[in-house]
């Protein structure tokens, strides 16, 4: 049985993954103030006394809104958590005797015009802060620590909109509109923005295997198609409460016109994900498919 540290255990993404695997693997899963990550020497001490086989890093710092007023701020805390506790990890660890895999996100790339998605495993992430929200840009200086230290010997895992049926501490996309739906308090959808969700169970099953065949290298975890927010939530509507027509469009376009921060809000998102179904032997579900298990499970 591997033992397996994972930071962010009690997380959104990461308390799934201890549900679902918590039989197959010797999990530790010390969460903040318990273990520091942004204190070398809190993880240090953790790694000495543990020897874990694995590292699977999913702690992060990921209030978009808030970060934002962090930017270029490297005493903040989305730096620190990000960028800083990603280091620590990394540093405490020989890769020759740990395995580690870093989760990422789609938001290191800026779906503008210029540069649209949806993005390949081997796409590189934009470089310019200016692009990016300033947790996207944490998130692509972390991925360039976990190269820079550990080149071709780790994993390094995006993924996009996380959802899943059932978790109390936070509402996801869909479940926070349906939330709102429900309290006659839904605002208009963008009908122009192309997005995709990652089914939470998925995330994990991706990282069952890469933990159980060492896989080193970059992939993602996503639907395999892309949709927008009003034909997405237009259909968990219809889906989990039997109505149509109820959403309201609205043009992201328009809206950018007058947005304070219009990188927040990246037009052509979205993640390829043919070679990493290639790599792990799995299949990812279309948006529809996983919005129909997650109304089955509410």
């Amino acid at each position: 049985m591997k033992k397996i540290y994972v930071t962010g255990s009690s997380g959104l993404v990461g308390s799934r993954f201890v549900e679902l695997y918590s039989k197959k693997y010797d999990l530790l899963t010390p969460d903040y103030p318990g273990v520091d990550i942004t204190q070398k020497g809190s993880v240090g001490k953790l790694i000495k006394e543990e020897k874990p086989d694995v590292m699977i890093h999913l702690a992060a710092y990921t209030d978009v809104g808030e970060g934002e007023n962090q930017r270029d701020n490297k005493d903040g805390d989305c730096w620190k958590i990000n960028v800083l506790g990603t280091e620590n990890l990394v540093l405490s660890i020989d890769p020759n005797k740990t395995q580690f895999i870093h989760i990422s996100t789609q938001m290191v790339f800026s779906g503008s015009a210029n540069d649209p998605g949806p993005y390949a495993e081997n796409h590189l992430p934009e470089s310019d802060s200016s692009r990016l929200t300033w947790y996207g840009y944490t998130k692509a200086e972390a991925e360039k620590v976990v190269r820079k230290y550990l080149g071709d010997k780790a994993a390094i895992v995006r993924i996009i909109s996380p959802v899943r049926a059932k978790y109390d501490l936070k509402l996801d996309f869909l479940r926070k509109s349906l939330s709102l739906f429900d309290e006659g308090k839904l605002y208009p959808l963008f009908d122009d923005q192309q997005i995709s969700i990652a089914f939470i169970d998925e995330i994990a099953l991706a990282l069952d295997r890469i933990v159980e065949e060492n896989f080193k290298g970059t992939f993602h975890v996503s639907s395999k198609d892309t949709t927008t927010p009003y034909e997405l939530v237009s259909y968990l509507i219809k889906k989990a409460r039997g109505k149509v027509g109820v959403v309201k469009p609205a043009s992201l376009k328009d809206f950018l016109k007058t947005a304070d921060s219009p990188v927040r809000y990246p037009m052509y998102g979205g993640l390829k994900v043919e070679e990493t179904e290639k790599a792990l032997g799995v299949k990812f579900s279309p948006w529809r498919k996983v919005v129909d298990r997650l109304v089955a499970n509410f």
